[in-house]
């Protein structure tokens, strides 16, 4: 098998390309590079849409987030001008005109006027650019609407859906803040120390939105097309479920990894392939990846999540057979599938973390399960909690019962002494 799979020129090609990029030989430059008729120092203004979520960077005053840029203003000569931009460019927007949306935050309602900051809406930014870190700074945000558009009305519609459904997940406290980072990759609302407790527990991939996410929402909906519809439609269902779950939460390298798997592995089904390596599809997603974003091929998201499933499809036989001592044959591949994980990984943890957590390869046996019930439940009380409104306060209680016990679970991995550097 390994001689097979070395032979295989997606395998072959994609060693070769993880090789020159990792080792530096090899320079990617961002798809879409920005750039503008103005001296990006001189920059003053940028005009653009917004094409990904708003992500609060680690300290906390501002929220990261992608504009694909068409104008721009700045000073030439000592004169105010204004001129063209093109490309992606991030920019870091002030916390209060992002927040003064959000229920629940230091910002909510304030007087410095809001801004949806979601994909397809059209923000015009004041502030300087950063040349070292290449992000412009916003001081001042206004909102400019959205695409004008039938895209650009979907994108619209979807901010508004995000918006609210963040308004229904902090009526639901803590658990809604689980749910929320669960359902849309968004922690804005997880309880101080959450998400710490999760990366010491080794269960940092639980909350990263990832084929376990993709996978879940792919069965639901195929199980609920199955009962519905009957079987035949069972895999149109969970097609749907899929394009739905990715509009809704956006896409990340981890998601996007899932994503193109998923429909390599489609592909592979309707070509009456029966038995595709899995490793190989693999190796062929991760060279589409680098060429649609070369841009995330640097982010830890990317890292991590090639490197936990290549480790599984390639170790996991192997780290099964010390558990098949004391464990069953089901619990055992379990174990073996998540040591092989965290044991590809843990060279990367180390490298970018300076931390690798043993107390993984048991928590993630544990907790996915559990998580994976937790969500079910919480979109069933989500559909019913729109279709009955009195019904929300009743399924908030049962929730943040679950919640209690999933986070006394994972704080227990969490006291677990981890390895550093």
């Amino acid at each position: 098998m390994v001689t097979f799979r070395l032979r295989n020129p997606f395998v072959l090609s994609a060693a070769v390309v993880a090789a020159l990029i990792y080792c530096g030989s090899l320079k990617l430059s961002p798809s879409q590079p920005f750039m503008s008729s103005i001296r990006e120092s001189d920059l003053t203004g940028v005009e653009g849409s917004v094409c990904s979520n708003p992500v609060m960077i680690s300290s906390g005053k501002y929220y990261s987030v992608k504009l694909r840029t068409f104008s721009c203003s700045g000073y030439c000569g000592g004169s105010s001008v204004t001129g063209s931009a093109s490309g992606i460019l991030t920019v870091f927007l002030p916390d209060e005109y992002v927040e003064n949306l959000y229920p629940g935050k230091l910002y909510s309602d304030s007087d410095s006027g809001g801004v949806l900051a979601e994909a397809g809406e059209i923000l015009f930014v004041k502030g300087r650019f950063s040349d070292s870190r290449r992000v412009f700074y916003a001081a001042e945000v206004f909102a400019h609407g959205h695409e004008k558009s039938f895209a650009g009305h979907i994108k619209h519609f979807r901010a508004l859906c995000r918006l609210n459904f963040r308004r229904l997940m902090y009526s639901w406290g803590k658990a809604g803040g689980l749910v929320l980072s669960l359902l849309s990759g968004s922690r804005d609302f997880l309880e101080d120390g959450i998400a710490e407790a999760f990366m010491l527990a080794g269960l940092s991939h639980v909350l990263a939105l990832s084929g376990m996410h993709l996978s879940f929402f792919s069965g639901i909906a195929g199980f609920t097309g199955k009962l519905i519809l009957g079987k035949r439609f069972s895999f149109f269902s969970g097609t749907a479920g899929t394009v739905f779950f990715i509009w809704f939460a956006g896409f990340s390298p981890s998601l996007f990894r899932a994503f193109l798997c998923f429909l390599i592995l489609a592909a592979c089904n309707f070509s009456s392939c029966r038995e595709p390596d899995m490793f190989c599809i693999l190796c062929c997603a991760f060279l589409i990846h680098v060429c649609i974003f070369p841009e995330d091929v640097y982010s830890a998201a990317f890292i991590l999540s090639y490197g936990a499933l290549a480790g599984i499809l390639l170790f996991s036989d192997f780290c099964r057979k010390p558990f098949m001592a004391f464990a069953g044959e089901k619990l055992s591949s379990s174990l073996g599938a998540s040591a092989a994980a965290q044991s590809a990984t843990a060279p990367l943890s180390f490298l970018l973390f300076k931390t690798f957590s043993p107390a993984g390869i048991a928590a993630s046996v544990i907790v996915s399960p559990l998580i994976s019930f937790f969500m079910t439940f919480s979109l069933f009380s989500v559909v019913l909690s729109l279709a009955v409104p009195f019904l929300s306060s009743w399924f908030g209680i049962i929730m943040n019962g679950l919640y209690y016990g999933i986070v006394l679970i994972v704080k227990f991995f969490a006291i677990i002494p981890c390895v550093r550097l």
